[in-house]
């Protein structure tokens, strides 16, 4: 890498340094450090919101994806937007209004507390998942970017550790990275995140405009690209027609047939009806129009990215930049080809990709830490916990978290996009129990028809049903003949579950335990 680019990148990250330690000052109380006081604006709102969908998912997963499927993964950012945009329009004003730190907080006042309990422990699993699978493309960037560097520290590390895997290139960006990040989320909490969350977007959205602009300008337009393809895959040993019949699925947002499709969008929609990562922003907000306000045009700048950055993993593939083999390194590839851009737009949009990682894995990490702070913590260990022991909890929390979630990032592998929705599946299951709770009610009790005995159930079966699908699921599709998504598992076994175990509980006239 050159010395222009190290710097702009080095210079950006000493900036966000700063802005977590001003951010200091507006943490003086637990609820500043986790809700900023319930007292943020639209536009922190809509930042913090956007900054938790439009991360490795959406950049480093999302070109890794299009650089062998086309199209496609632009689905991940539609559907999160959509989510958004219905969760705005649904139920952005039912958690605003009741004033809680937490989804399972939440869904406390619906059901009870062992629905709060079970869920938050689900929250948990899926959010650590989310923390190292942004670490992971953090590493795949930052190993991209100062290969060199890493390279000559990783040598000298290992052969006096003799700890290999822990100390290569990779998992040295990973160990820098999540420690940068413990370090401005333990500072300003939620205050810091919404304020470096807002430099992120702005770098992020001007630096990959401008390089989606000179990738189609190298590669002649889409029909040149789509042309380069078609010439890469007949190089690669394949038959004309074939080539072509691959170039027409790379263009069909289809390809992978409507069944994936409309799982992909079902969980996304599903996940952001449940997401204490995107919500807690909501939670942060001052008011009840100004939650509802910000969710809405969150969708606005979380839909447009999955189109572009899909266009820039297809150029990676067509050999207009080089030859790359590993399809995790199709963004950064880009970005630091030789003589492609000038090195200060080349560092600047380098940056804007880690800045959106940041961006992400920062308030996904805050999330946990928030959880295992309200819903067990405060909750279940210290209930007379003053104000100066929550802050204290919290910010130890956000330091053990960011801790637990380095070496899993290390030492788990798995495609970025493809994991991700594990979590969107469990995140799916208790938005379904939320709203559920908030909309299905009785007009006899005045309660939801959905007994809390359901709703625990429902969260415990789908989030291990899911979980034992994504590691048996090969057995599966052999035994059944046929395949399907694992967003398709949550909804269906929460949905069965929920029927059955409510039908079972009020013949036992345990309804509302």
């Amino acid at each position: 890498m050159q010395i222009v680019q190290l710097t702009v990148i080095i210079l950006y990250f000493v900036l966000l340094a700063v802005v977590g330690k001003i951010a200091k000052k507006y943490a003086k109380s637990s609820s500043d450090f986790l809700i900023a006081g319930r007292n943020m604006g639209v536009v922190l709102v809509t930042v913090s919101i956007v900054g938790e969908w439009l991360g490795g998912m959406s950049t480093i997963g999302t070109s890794e994806k299009a650089f062998n499927t086309g199209f496609f993964p632009m689905w991940y950012n539609v559907s999160t937007a959509v989510g958004m945009f219905l969760f705005g329009m649904i139920i952005a004003s039912v958690y605003r209004k009741n004033d809680v730190h937490t989804v399972g907080e939440m869904l406390q006042k619906y059901y009870n507390r062992n629905v709060r309990i079970v869920a938050s422990l689900a929250f948990v699993v899926a959010f650590v998942i989310l923390s190292y699978l942004q670490l992971q493309a953090i590493g795949t960037l930052v190993k991209q970017l100062f290969g060199g560097l890493l390279q000559n520290i990783s040598g000298v590390l290992q052969s006096a550790t003799g700890l290999y895997q822990l100390f290569a290139p990779y998992s040295l960006a990973i160990i820098i990275a999540g420690i940068f990040v413990i370090f401005y989320v333990y500072e300003g909490g939620m205050k810091s995140i919404a304020l470096t969350n807002l430099m992120h977007i702005i770098l992020l959205f001007s630096t990959i405009i401008i390089v989606f602009i000179a990738v189609l300008s190298k590669v002649g337009g889409y029909s040149g690209l789509f042309g380069l393809l078609e010439n890469k895959f007949i190089s690669e040993g394949m038959a004309a027609p074939d080539a072509a019949a691959t170039v027409a699925s790379f263009k069909n947002p289809f390809s992978q047939g409507f069944g994936e499709m409309a799982a992909w969008l079902l969980g996304g929609i599903l996940a952001g009806f449940a997401s204490q990562a995107s919500i807690q922003p909501v939670f942060a907000a001052r008011s009840i129009s100004v939650a509802k306000r910000s969710a809405l045009w969150s969708a606005l700048f979380i839909a447009p990215l999955g189109i572009l950055v899909s266009t820039m993993g297809m150029a990676a593939r067509s050999g207009a930049f080089g030859q790359l083999k590993n399809a995790k390194e199709a963004l950064p590839f880009i970005l630091m080809t030789d003589g492609f851009l000038p090195p200060w737009l080349s560092g600047l949009a380098a940056a804007g990709i880690l800045a959106a990682i940041l961006s992400t894995v920062a308030p996904v990490m805050f999330a946990v830490s928030t959880i295992l702070v309200k819903d067990f913590y405060h909750l279940m260990i210290n209930k007379e916990a003053s104000d100066q022991q929550l802050m204290k909890a919290s910010k130890l929390l956000t330091i053990f978290v960011g801790l637990l979630t380095i070496p899993m990032a290390i030492f788990i592998p798995g495609g970025i996009l493809e994991t991700a929705y594990i979590t969107y599946g469990i995140r799916g299951a208790a938005a379904i129990v939320v709203l559920l709770g908030v909309f299905a009610i009785s007009k006899k009790t005045g309660k939801s028809i959905v007994t809390p005995n359901a709703a625990t159930a429902a969260i415990i079966a789908a989030t291990v049903g899911i979980l034992v699908f994504v590691w048996t699921k090969q057995y599966i599709f052999k035994f059944l003949g046929f395949t399907f998504d694992k967003v398709y598992v949550s909804i269906v076994v929460t949905l069965v579950t929920v029927f059955l175990v409510t039908l079972f509980s009020r013949k036992k006239g345990v309804a509302h335990a």
